[in-house]
């Protein structure tokens, strides 16, 4: 039986012209914002996908893994952030600081549903070489530029590692419990309160601590009220409650909320971390993420430097769901005129066909040359918005009958007309 493997797909056609589209608006974005194309292999040693500071324990149960024919122990790149890494230790030449964006497929062998697939399409942007918070704020600015140039209104949910790993120290949780407590954090959208506080149980954390975490993870209110009911509590002077309040200085939007409980469950975060959701739409996972990364490089180098970074990663997959729920209407061909020659040769509509191209015109011509209804029937089937009708008097009169495949409208016009009424 022929199938695609668990948890891939085809993309066809009609639903990778909306994906390319996607991609063209997020890369004007990206190099609006400063960020130069990189490309890196999907292929990585293993020893890099799973050194320390990069995904974590739970990442690597879902890394695919493999040997080449020299025994080299290999994987499939489970995101696109630890490639990245890799090439900035690779490369100490670089100045800093150094921002890429990157646009590729990366594969986890984890659970399969209608939104999580194991290959998907990651589309990230990275800056490296940087402590400053206003790095951290131009992800937040170009996640919301980004898709509001797709026509979404998105939530843009922030909050900082410190801040969790400062009430972890203030509730005495010990060092060798917190990276399992943040799993458990992270899971709040997953599973409910109840069954996340059992989970922390079981490592070992006394119920009444449980109690006090879980009602600063739950505070209500504006950003301001919520960052100051931390504060009092850890103290106005942490640094993750200071870099929070200057990150939410230069991100004042309505739709960037503050949220204590955002836990992000990769290991290599450190600082600022990120979520994007897409309200009153079918997709309730987040369509974008990321955060800050500080030690991941330096790590990777086998040395104590620090190397501060941070970026953001685009859900392709999950977004182009979003949009496709949001459009009524799907282009279904790039063609933008379908030549249909009516009695003659394909090589007396030859001309005009290569004419429209030379102009910048999409064209496409009917192969079969059956009939006229038929070619018709081909180009309303694939939403070609225009039809060129070419038969022995348009070739006389060096015009052709233009036909508006939405109006119904036709027209005889030059091809120089053509252009200007197509483009």
């Amino acid at each position: 039986m022929v199938d695609t493997a668990k948890g891939t797909r085809d993309i066809v056609p009609e639903e990778a012209i909306l994906f390319q589209e996607i991609q063209d608006i997020f890369k004007k974005n990206f190099e609006l914002f400063g960020f130069n194309p990189l490309q890196t292999p999907t292929l990585e040693l293993f020893e890099t996908l799973s050194s320390q500071y990069t995904g974590g324990a739970e990442i690597l149960k879902e890394t695919f893994q493999l040997s080449d024919q020299g025994q080299r122990k290999l994987g499939l790149r489970y995101d696109l952030t630890v490639p990245f890494s890799r090439f900035v230790a690779m490369n100490p030449q670089l100045k800093m600081p150094f921002k890429r964006y990157q646009i590729g497929s990366v594969f986890r062998d984890g659970p399969v549903g209608s939104n999580r697939l194991r290959e998907f399409t990651q589309c990230d942007c990275d800056v490296v070489g940087t402590k400053s918070i206003v790095a951290d704020a131009e992800c937040v600015q170009l996640f919301l530029q980004a898709f509001a140039a797709l026509g979404l209104d998105v939530e843009v949910r922030v909050n900082n590692r410190k801040i969790l790993d400062a009430m972890m120290n203030t509730l005495q949780i010990s060092l060798d419990k917190r990276s399992s407590v943040i799993l458990a954090i992270d899971k709040l959208d997953k599973k409910s309160r109840k069954d996340v506080e059992e989970e922390i149980y079981t490592l070992g954390v006394k119920k009444d601590v449980v109690a006090k975490l879980f009602e600063l993870l739950n505070l209500q209110g504006s950003n301001t009220k919520i960052l100051d009911g931390i504060a009092a509590f850890v103290g106005k002077d942490a640094e993750g409650v200071v870099e929070m309040r200057e990150l939410l200085s230069y991100c004042s939007q309505k739709n960037v909320l503050f949220v204590p409980s955002l836990a992000r469950g990769l290991a290599y975060y450190t600082g600022s971390i990120f979520e994007v959701y897409a309200p009153g739409t079918s997709v309730t996972s987040a369509i974008g993420s990321g955060g800050r990364y500080d030690k991941m490089i330096g790590s990777l180098l086998g040395s104590t430097q620090e190397y501060p970074a941070v970026g953001c990663s685009f859900g392709l997959d999950r977004i182009m769901a979003v949009v496709a729920e949001k459009r009524k209407q799907r282009v279904k061909s790039v063609v933008k005129v379908f030549v249909i020659p009516i009695g003659l040769s394909l090589d007396k509509v030859w001309p005009v066909v290569m004419e429209l191209r030379e102009k910048g015109v999409a064209t496409d011509m009917y192969f079969a040359a059956k009939s006229v209804s038929k070619g018709l029937d081909f180009a309303n089937a694939y939403k070609i918005p225009y039809v060129l009708l070419i038969g022995e008097d348009e070739l006389k009169k060096k015009k052709v009958k233009l036909k508006d495949m939405d109006s119904g409208k036709e027209e005889m016009l030059s091809v120089k007309d053509v252009v200007k009424k197509v483009l």
